[in-house]
């Protein structure tokens, strides 16, 4: 039940039809008791329209997606350091101005540590594969950052995360948008194939395997074995060829969804001030899965 203390969220995005935000978002606000409710924001002209209407509404956050997240980064009036990083937000909260948030990277790395922590330990002298070099590959590519250097200076850091794409300019971006850390560097294919079981983590971020869109796999069957894990960002469908592939090998896989969960939590908590329990995430999750194989 609604009343008119019912506070308002939603997520900002063009297409959305397929949005499982709302899923996330409804079932936390049910399980912890709060008045909320999150609603679908669909317009392709957010940038002309502004965020005035919202804010007249009484909106209390959003959750941001593609094409929208560099414009909601400038529209705030305080940022979060991954924002300011990587000049792009996925949450805007509009209770006192506007500030924006991203937590896409929070979403990956909660993952990878929820499979395995050690994948993301900077005293393994072990390397983790990114492949692409879009937004995703620098918000993921900006916390494993964090991470590493969080208590280890740079000179003690012995894992080495390694960029594999076909943009060298996005890289580039990369590189000068971290400060061109110690620990990232750029491969090859011919690299990669030659010294595979120098990685644990290889954490694929192109769209490749997304249903409806096309194009080889950068990795090819016969990388994976069983010492590897997949990340496979991916949720639709739930399993690419990739993982197919990989769990062929035996390697170990992290669900695409994950992310998507786990950036979908930080958001509840920062909405609602509440710590989500890790009951209602095992409900989510539950939810998530049933949804995506709906989907087929």
């Amino acid at each position: 039940m609604y009343s008119k203390h019912t506070e308002i969220f939603g997520i900002l995005g063009y297409p959305l039809g397929h949005t499982l935000s709302p899923w996330i978002h409804n079932t936390l606000f049910k399980l912890s008791g709060y008045d909320g409710v999150y609603l679908v924001f669909e317009n392709e002209n957010w940038k002309q329209i502004g965020l005035k209407p919202l804010l007249d509404l009484g909106v209390k956050a959003v959750s941001v997606t593609i094409p929208f997240k560099e414009w909601a980064y400038s529209q705030a009036n305080t940022v979060c350091e991954t924002s300011k990083t990587m000049a792009s937000s996925n949450t805007l909260l509009l209770r006192n101005g506007i500030e924006a948030v991203n937590t896409d990277g929070t979403g990956a790395i909660i993952s990878i540590k929820q499979q395995n922590a050690d994948l993301v330990n900077p005293t393994i002298e072990k390397k983790i594969l990114v492949l692409g070099s879009g937004g995703s590959a620098k918000g993921i590519l900006f916390s494993i950052g964090k991470e590493l250097e969080t208590n280890t200076s740079q000179q003690s850091i012995k894992r080495k995360v390694q960029m594999l794409a076909r943009n060298s300019g996005t890289m580039s971006e990369i590189e000068q948008s971290l400060g061109k850390p110690k620990w990232l560097e750029r491969t090859t294919k011919e690299e990669v194939a030659k010294n595979k079981d120098d990685y644990d983590l290889i954490i694929h971020t192109t769209p490749v395997g997304m249903k409806g869109v096309g194009g080889e796999p950068i990795l090819d069957s016969h990388f994976f074995t069983k010492k590897h894990t997949l990340f496979d960002i991916v949720y639709n469908p739930l399993e690419t060829d990739l993982v197919k592939e990989a769990k062929k090998k035996k390697a170990e896989i992290i669900p695409g969804y994950y992310m998507l969960l786990y950036q979908g939590i930080r958001q509840f908590e920062l909405f609602t001030n509440i710590t989500a329990k890790k009951k209602w995430i095992k409900q989510v999750e539950s939810i998530l899965f049933n949804q995506l194989k709906k989907r087929k």
